[in-house]
């Protein structure tokens, strides 16, 4: 099977999303299927770390789609005659390639969209300009798809239904593959050591990485954590985005500087490393539609690397975890809640390792990057039964 993939990757900003496509490249290489793959940008730190079609991008503001779509669609036809693909994967920004071919060639070759996530804030009473016209765009590519494509793929069954029930796909026609972890590298037994770093050494370590939003529940945590009054707890975060200099400010005006520690972003593959040195992972994200959405990655570390996870009781991670031990379920993400759930895993700090076994059997039976891979296959050859039978 022959793929020609274009998603709106783009190296300068998408570095937290690139392990999704290159660890799915990988595994659906290693089943025999042939993978070109397109990204904007060059490679420069080899975070893709493969070969790829590269497409030339303006990285300003309005530019950096306007390019996309330009550069993007000339790549787009020339790499589809001649790679020859027998399967065309798009994304919303990136439907429209399929105009000139979709008619001739729907019978021959398999059109689908990958739709991660919605493109613009569906909760907000009060949505931006930018927030408009991307519902308006992304209306249109779902009608598109639904009329002229072959078929959609999303993250989530949750969103599944929601693009079910709002734009009127039959439920054969939209396949879920999600999140994966790469379980040789994220491996409890690799990243054991008692060495720390000296500010984390007899520490009680609550830890998240990855982007600084305000929609992490990262406020809320560092508030629960300064009602904490236990010198051994300490939260530790790694990443970077919108709401660190608020994080950086809290931190000074509370005096809380040997009980929050920020790191800046690290290699990914450092990542297991820090997961290693904590006790604990929180994920105190409000309960709102867009993480229903979602399947986060950093998830799926956390319970490979044998870690209890703090989390809300939402769809999101209760479709990973279930009932597990492996997940403590908060309320809600008040700092009072977040707080109660934090001395809970410290008072209960001897049973971590058992409950968060329980996590590394969830990864491993459901979310492994060849598991997410298999999905997506097992569902292209189901839309290929589908077009032979109405052949």
């Amino acid at each position: 099977m022959k793929i020609l993939w274009f998603p709106r990757l783009q190296l300068d900003i998408d570095t937290l999303h690139i392990t999704t496509w290159r660890e799915m490249c990988r595994e659906l290489e290693g089943m025999g299927c042939e993978v070109r793959i397109a990204i904007a940008g060059k490679d420069s730190n080899n975070i893709f770390d493969r070969d790829y079609i590269r497409i030339f991008l303006i990285r300003k503001k309005y530019l950096r789609i306007l390019t996309f779509w330009i550069f993007g669609f000339i790549k787009f036809v020339y790499a589809y005659f001649a790679f020859k693909p027998n399967v065309v994967i798009l994304d919303i920004s990136s439907t429209w390639f399929s105009l000139p071919f979709v008619i001739i060639s729907r019978w021959k070759v398999l059109f689908i969209v990958d739709n991660r996530t919605p493109n613009y804030d569906e909760t907000s009473n009060k949505s931006s300009m930018r927030d408009r016209v991307m519902k308006f765009y992304t209306n249109l590519s779902h009608w598109y798809s639904r009329h002229f494509l072959n078929g959609m793929t999303v993250i989530t069954s949750y969103y599944k239904e929601q693009v079910c029930r709002r734009f009127g796909f039959p439920l054969s026609s939209i396949g879920v593959w999600g999140s994966g972890v790469d379980t040789s590298v994220f491996l409890p037994q690799k990243h054991a050591s008692d060495i720390k770093p000296s500010f984390l050494k007899g520490k009680f370590i609550v830890m998240q990485h990855g982007y600084m939003s305000y929609n992490r529940g990262l406020l809320e945590t560092i508030e629960a954590i300064s009602r904490i009054d236990n010198e051994d707890i300490v939260l530790l975060l790694i990443g970077d985005g919108k709401v660190k200099p608020e994080i950086l400010r809290k931190i000074e005006r509370r005096g809380l500087e040997k009980k929050v520690y920020v790191l800046p972003p690290v290699p990914y593959s450092e990542i297991p490393t820090y997961i290693g040195y904590s006790n604990c992972a929180i994920m105190a994200y409000p309960n709102i539609e867009y993480w229903n959405n979602n399947n986060p990655i950093k998830l799926l570390e956390y319970l490979a690397m044998g870690k209890v996870v703090i989390c809300t009781d939402m769809w999101t991670f209760k479709a990973v975890c279930g009932e597990s031990k492996c997940a403590c379920y908060l309320e809600d993400n008040d700092p009072e809640t977040i707080k109660d759930a934090i001395s809970y895993c410290y008072q209960n700090r001897s049973s971590l390792v058992n409950w968060g076994a329980e996590g590394i059997d969830i990864v491993r039976e459901r979310f492994t990057w060849r598991k997410q891979a298999e999905r997506l296959i097992n569902f292209i050859d189901s839309l290929r039964k589908e077009r032979a039978r109405h052949m």
